[in-house]
């Protein structure tokens, strides 16, 4: 999809980042993390070989694996709804998650289990694989088939007291007519890297709660794929937003911003605009809440591009330890407005549902 001239901004080009490069055969060579922002998925995700090799390689990749983040997420849903799942290792605990938002009832139905983190499993790698775990009655799968342009979720759940069941089945579409893909490699320092392989794209399948079919509408349907690995700093801090929609011709745009704590971020940031197969990279953002998490978030650059605000109306927490020293963590979903002017394309997202997060975490 050609993006229209006429909607663009004149903009100083310096403000966003380098374009995206194809991907190394690995995340890890020789030791060393591959830095960078890419195209396409990187065929081998192998973060523990940054541990390098000798005679203490194998402790070594343990305590790197203990530090290590990794989760698989998606949200996904309709003009209707708006859904959160995600397979997380935090390596002290596991965490399944399926959040069924009802966007215009304001309501948030919650399917989610603490479990042992080696109970889970976070695939490594998106071609052929999965990241699933089943714990208390919950079961969710999510299938990784990006060679044959393909994600799938699988989440099921029995009823539980005034809990309804849960059944969600969606197949996203992500091959080269669909979606686009941004990969970051992004340094936290010389030895520590974010990884995360982001796309949007076109969804279809269904979702009952009980004895209702609360979804999808035909056509209507958009899939977000997050997977994630970091060797965050402590505490881990970061703030995000996204949301999607289907168009009036049905094309899936959508966006990500996110402040964290990656060096350079006027280089290496996961800021990003999609619309149908083209993304399109945006300069670093900082986020602002002059009324606390609940009242509006404001996103912007210092360039002009970017200026999106953000109203929750549906509250979601998780909060650990006396006084939330363990971890802090708001995510409400709510209505975006603004606008995001990349170099060679504007999105205009008032009307736009999505999620927002405000994160610290120490354990």
């Amino acid at each position: 999809m050609t993006p229209d001239p006429s909607n663009t901004v004149p903009s100083n080009t310096a403000a966003f980042p380098p374009a995206a490069t194809p991907p190394p055969p690995a995340l890890v060579t020789d030791g060393r993390y591959q830095f960078g922002t890419y195209d396409g998925p990187i065929p081998t995700i192998n973060p523990l070989d940054a541990a390098g090799g000798g005679l203490l390689a194998a402790p070594r990749r343990i305590a790197r694996d203990l530090g290590l983040k990794e989760w698989e997420a998606f949200q996904l849903g309709d003009d209707d709804h708006f859904v959160l799942g995600a397979v997380y290792n935090a390596k002290s605990i596991g965490l399944l998650q399926v959040l069924v938002v009802d966007k215009e009832a304001a309501t948030i139905r919650r399917f989610e289990t603490k479990l042992p983190s080696p109970m889970l499993s976070v695939a490594r790698g998106l071609d052929g694989t999965t990241s699933c775990g089943e714990f208390s009655g919950l079961a969710i799968s999510i299938g990784n088939d990006l060679v044959d342009g393909i994600v799938t979720v699988d989440a099921t759940r029995d009823p539980q007291g005034d809990d309804p069941s849960l059944a969600l089945h969606v197949t996203g579409e992500c091959g080269s007519d669909n979606a686009a893909h941004l990969v970051i490699v992004h340094p936290f320092s010389d030895e520590a890297a974010l990884y995360s392989h982001k796309a949007m794209m076109p969804m279809h399948g269904s979702l009952v709660l009980g004895d209702d079919r609360v979804g999808f509408t035909d056509d209507r349907g958009f899939l977000i794929l997050d997977d994630h690995h970091g060797d965050y700093p402590r505490p881990m801090r970061y703030d995000w937003v996204t949301g999607a929609r289907r168009n009036s011709h049905g094309v899936v745009e959508g966006f990500n911003l996110t402040d964290n704590q990656i060096r350079k971020p006027d280089v290496y940031n996961e800021n990003a605009v999609w619309i149908g197969n083209e993304l399109h990279r945006l300069p670093p953002v900082t986020f602002t809440r002059p009324d606390g998490p609940w009242g509006k978030w404001h996103v912007r650059d210092q360039h002009g591009a970017v200026d999106v605000t953000f109203a929750p109306t549906v509250r979601s927490t998780m909060h650990v330890g006396p006084r939330k020293v363990l971890a802090e963590y708001y995510a409400p979903y709510g209505w975006f407005e603004g606008v995001i002017h990349a170099e060679n394309a504007t999105l205009p997202v008032d009307g736009v549902f999505g999620v927002g997060e405000q994160k610290r975490i120490t354990v």
